[in-house]
């Protein structure tokens, strides 16, 4: 069952409302609307890009700086599911109790995830982080928890 962009967009407006004028509904190749709503971070972030919500592909994509998390619904009620949790996921970023980490070889992203405040930093094993990386930078929202750390 896809996400409604609608119902989506009514969940996300009655936790955030001042997001409705950041809002813009765009249409894919094959013509199926989605929501893009993009919402500038505080200065003291330090983020390449800002917090950025998308309902393309029937799942919602949300990113920050150099990381991304896909919600789709894998079990129970697909659009309640995965709008629940993405904004879940939304409030522990703007909270500080979640940052996003990267791990960069120059100016590549080589991988990222996230670290829950106060949580140690371990590297993920596996994938796309047995590469090589030089450093290693994590960012929050209000750039509390913010740190760059040559690997």
């Amino acid at each position: 069952m896809p996400l409604s962009s609608q119902a989506l967009a009514e969940q996300f407006f009655t936790e955030f409302p001042d997001w409705r004028a950041l809002a813009r509904r765009e249409k894919s190749s094959d013509g199926t609307e989605f929501l893009v709503i993009k919402v500038e971070p505080p200065p003291e972030a330090m983020v390449e890009h800002g917090l950025v919500i998308d309902t393309s592909n029937e799942e919602i994509t949300i990113g920050f700086d150099a990381h991304h998390a896909h919600f789709n619904g894998g079990v129970g009620d697909v659009g309640q599911f995965g709008t629940e949790a993405a904004i879940e996921f939304i409030n522990q970023i703007l909270s500080e109790q979640t940052a996003v980490v990267s791990w960069w070889l120059g100016d590549e992203c080589c991988g990222s995830t996230t670290l829950e405040a106060g949580s140690q930093l371990t590297v993920p094993s596996g994938g796309v982080m047995e590469r090589q990386y030089d450093r290693v930078r994590v960012r929050s929202w209000l750039g509390t928890l913010n740190a760059d750390n040559d690997a």
